[in-house]
């Protein structure tokens, strides 16, 4: 899997780095959503994992400070639930 991500910048205190962002849609099989959520909500480098309406059935976010560190990260929190999931859709975020 290759994932492509972009620096982005964001609100921070003077000094600090700017973040790299993913966000990642996933499609979960079913009966096993809240199994999935719970599971990426506990993985480094994860930020946000809510479940939405309709297709995808979540959406998760990565930051890392790096770019490399993000595709490292992200990978291991999907690896974590790729059992259970049918789809994933990765949206590297663009600087603002």
């Amino acid at each position: 899997m290759t994932v492509l991500t972009k620096d982005v910048g964001e609100t921070r205190s003077k000094g600090s780095a700017p973040k790299a962002r993913v966000y990642v849609l996933v499609q979960v099989a079913e009966g096993h959503l809240e199994d999935v959520v719970s599971h990426l909500r506990r993985q480094p480098g994860v930020t946000m994992a809510d479940v939405v309406e309709g297709r995808p059935d979540v959406i998760m976010v990565v930051e890392a400070q790096h770019r490399l560190r993000l595709a490292h990260l992200t990978i291991q929190a999907l690896t974590a639930v790729e059992t259970v999931t049918v789809g994933v859709h990765l949206m590297p975020a663009d600087k603002p």
